[in-house]
């Protein structure tokens, strides 16, 4: 009797903010719409931060989804965005979704832990069992893609983009955005602080060291990548150590 009641009130809740959240955004001019397979089990309700006038942004929710405190999502001006929550996703506490004119897809039974940042003006996916570590960014200019049971552990990055240089006296944030795609492949394991930059394609299989900063190229499945600049330093497949 008192699971269904709390199930009840949760289950208002959440819609009482899907029309608040809605109405909200189009005070603004733009357009906030979720579609959810069910309830999410929630701690608290995520917060809609808006800035300026925002464009079209849809929330998906698959079944099972479950979302800790603190979850912001931020629009950005002008801006239309989707987020995608698969089914059995977990987003837990103090997590920031900003879907600035990209997308921002998580596959089933994806893991995002505390404090993540993720940021799309592209298209930014997770696949199915992939699992972000505390205070991991993830920013998205063109595309990120992490495959099935890719793990990212506390403090990693991934960006796809960064500004120019040219030495001049130009602000480095008017400077052009350069950017390449990033894909990790299947079952690869990003260690602590790593760090991994615009062009960079690793295989599955992998492991990058704790610390690594992959600077773009591409690294074959099974390999050890660490150092910085990083470079293959180990082989999984044979077990044999690189060329030095």
């Amino acid at each position: 009797m008192i699971g269904t009641l709390l199930t009840s009130v949760r289950a208002l809740r959440f819609r009482a903010w899907v029309a608040w959240s809605a109405v909200r955004v189009r005070r603004l001019g733009g357009r906030f719409t979720v579609e959810a397979a069910g309830v999410p089990r929630f701690l608290g309700l995520p917060r809609v931060e808006i800035d300026g006038y925002p464009g079209d942004v849809r929330l998906r929710i698959g079944a099972d989804v479950r979302m800790g405190s603190g979850l912001v999502i931020d629009l950005a001006p002008g801006a239309d965005g989707v987020i995608e929550l698969g089914d059995r996703a977990v987003l837990q506490n103090g997590i920031r979704l900003q879907p600035w004119g990209g997308t921002i897809r998580l596959a089933a039974d994806v893991q995002i832990r505390d404090r993540c940042e993720l940021k799309s003006a592209g298209d930014l996916r997770l696949g199915e069992r992939a699992v972000c570590g505390r205070n991991v960014t993830l920013h998205c200019e063109e595309r990120i893609e992490l495959a099935p049971k890719v793990g990212l552990a506390e403090r990693v990055t991934v960006i796809d983009s960064d500004h120019g240089f040219d030495g001049s006296d130009t602000f480095f944030l008017d400077q052009p955005v350069r950017s390449a795609p990033v894909t990790i492949g299947a079952n690869t394991f990003v260690a602590t602080n790593a760090v991994v930059l615009r062009g960079s394609v690793i295989g599955a299989n992998s492991v990058v060291a704790a610390g690594a900063v992959v600077n773009g190229g591409s690294y074959p499945d099974a390999s050890v990548i660490g150092g910085v600049p990083a470079r293959t330093v180990k082989s999984l497949a044979d077990g044999a150590h690189a060329a030095p």
